[in-house]
C-alpha cells in the first residue's frame, strides 16, 4: 500500500493525528506540494473547529510554504483555516479564486458547493464586522447621551 493510499484511508477514518505524525516525519524541504497540502488538511481537520486554533495557524504556515495559487484545494484550505480563525474578510479571496479555477459543469460546481456556502458566510460576516466598525463612534456617542 502506498503512502497516499494510507493517508486517504486515515482521512476517511478521521485519523488525522496519524496523518500528521506520518507526514511530519518527512523533512519540510523534502515534502512535496501535495503532501504539504495533505498535512495542512490534517491539521485543519484535527483542529476540530475552534478547539485548537494553533492548528489552523500551523496549516496556514504550511500552505504559505507551498503556495500554489492555481490549485483549488490550496485555496480552499487557506480560506478554510482563515474562516475558523474568524478572519472572514481574509478568507474571501481564497474562496472566490476557487470558482475562477474550476469548470462550470454542474458536477464540479456541486462538488465545490461547500466552498460557495463558506464564501457566502464569510461575505456576510465581513459585512457585519465592517458595519459594527463603521458605527462604533456613534455607539459610544449614544452611550454618553443615554
Amino acid at each position: 500500500m502506498t503512502l497516499e493510499e494510507k493517508l486517504e484511508i486515515w482521512h476517511q477514518n478521521n485519523e488525522y493525528q496519524k496523518i500528521i505524525e506520518e507526514l511530519e516525519k518527512i523533512p519540510a524541504s523534502e515534502r512535496s506540494h501535495a503532501f504539504t497540502g495533505l498535512l495542512a488538511r490534517a491539521y485543519e481537520n484535527a483542529a476540530n473547529g475552534t478547539e485548537r486554533p494553533e492548528y489552523h495557524l500551523h496549516a496556514i504556515e504550511l500552505l504559505m510554504s507551498a503556495v500554489e495559487e492555481d490549485d483549488p484545494n490550496w485555496n480552499f484550505r487557506m480560506g478554510f483555516a482563515l474562516y475558523w480563525l474568524d478572519r472572514e474578510e481574509e478568507a474571501i479571496p481564497y474562496f472566490e479564486k476557487i470558482f475562477s479555477l474550476i469548470p462550470a459543469d454542474p458536477e464540479t460546481q456541486a462538488f465545490w458547493a461547500d466552498a460557495g456556502e463558506l464564501l457566502d458566510y464569510c461575505r456576510a460576516q465581513a459585512a457585519k464586522k465592517r458595519s459594527r466598525e463603521e458605527n462604533a463612534p456613534y455607539l459610544s456617542l449614544s452611550e454618553r447621551i443615554w
